[in-house]
């Protein structure tokens, strides 16, 4: 019995110093959330630090409400993150102040939820069946966020400088933007292009300018496979064109999300 308790008072500090861990690293999140957002996730984003900041008080006061709400609350931050970490993970990992600001905050979320199902189920006869549930789930979480990585779109815009040729060849000379020097060139036919090149770009010297068109780019984790447009402008194409990467000749580089 003494035992028992001294293993459950073990893993109550287990979860206030890593609660305590999780709001000192996720402040910068929740700063730059405030300061940038991050689009829907900006308000619970916002909602869960005081959260967090509640529940971390009532596990030091060992009222259980706390540990439900830490359990909730990193539910919560683990869902949300997982997709920034999975980015993290797989194009920025270099990144040593991603690796304190969001991988550490992160890694503490996960800690939590089986450290609180522990605590949680400690006087259930099923409580082993919940702890390595918890464990699985958290594992799950990382491993999801890489594998997520395998097929990916991405979405962003770029500048086209198309020009028209007599034989009916499409040449499009795709950049960052209009003065940019890095460029990639992409030969097709397509007479329903055409038209729409013609209806919805600005010709000038003998070429049509395309700002802002939105294309999709598919990586295989880092590697790039193929580049679809979507839409000039404002305006989404009748039939979307997809080409992969040994259609696309020169500098591709900046197409890395």
């Amino acid at each position: 019995m003494k035992e028992t308790t001294r293993e459950i008072k073990k893993i109550r500090l287990a979860i206030i110093l890593t609660s305590i861990v999780g709001l000192l690293s996720s402040f910068s999140i929740t700063v730059t959330t405030f300061a940038y957002g991050i689009g829907d996730n900006t308000i619970p984003i916002l909602l869960l630090y005081p959260t967090f900041i509640l529940s971390t008080i009532l596990v030091i006061a060992n009222i259980r409400l706390g540990y439900f709400l830490t359990l909730l609350t990193t539910l919560a931050y683990s869902i949300m993150l997982t997709s920034e970490v999975g980015y993290f993970l797989v194009f920025n990992f270099q990144n040593s102040v991603l690796l304190t600001v969001l991988l550490l905050p992160y890694l503490a979320f996960l800690t939590l939820i089986p450290l609180t199902v522990t605590y949680l189920t400690k006087n259930l006869g099923q409580k082993k069946t919940f702890q390595i549930g918890a464990i699985i789930l958290s594992i799950g979480f990382i491993i999801f966020a890489i594998v997520d990585r395998q097929n990916k779109d991405y979405y962003g815009n770029i500048f086209i400088d198309a020009d028209l040729l007599e034989n009916g060849e499409i040449v499009l000379n795709c950049k960052p933007g209009f003065a940019d020097s890095r460029t990639f060139v992409i030969k097709t036919k397509s007479k329903e292009l055409e038209e729409q090149i013609k209806e919805f770009g600005e010709y000038y010297q003998g070429s049509y300018f395309l700002q802002n068109t939105r294309i999709s780019k598919n990586f295989r984790f880092t590697e790039l496979k193929s580049i679809t447009i979507k839409q000039f402008g404002d305006h989404k194409l009748k039939k979307q064109l997809t080409w992969t990467t040994n259609e696309l000749n020169g500098e591709t580089e900046f197409l890395r999300p």
